[in-house]
């Protein structure tokens, strides 16, 4: 994987588990998944968090990241 595939697979990785029900995790176990060193995935889920691609909950080294879900994907508690 190239440093340029870093940031599509991360979002893959968030969106996979997303779409699988299961709950936001941390930046160890997103870099273990992705096959890169955690600094390295840090710096690109910073720009992540900053062009709103992913949300970070938590602080410190309860920090998870989850896939950022427009809010027009929802479903309307007023639809029919």
């Amino acid at each position: 994987m190239t440093r340029r595939e870093l940031p599509s697979n991360v979002v893959a990785c968030l969106a996979d588990r997303s779409n699988k029900g299961l709950k936001p995790i941390g930046a160890d176990a997103i870099a273990s998944r992705v096959g890169e060193k955690r600094p390295t995935v840090n710096r690109y889920l910073a720009k992540l968090v900053m062009q709103g691609s992913i949300l970070r909950e938590g602080a410190g080294p309860a920090t998870t990241y989850r896939i950022s879900v427009p809010i027009s994907e929802h479903a309307s508690p007023w639809s029919t």
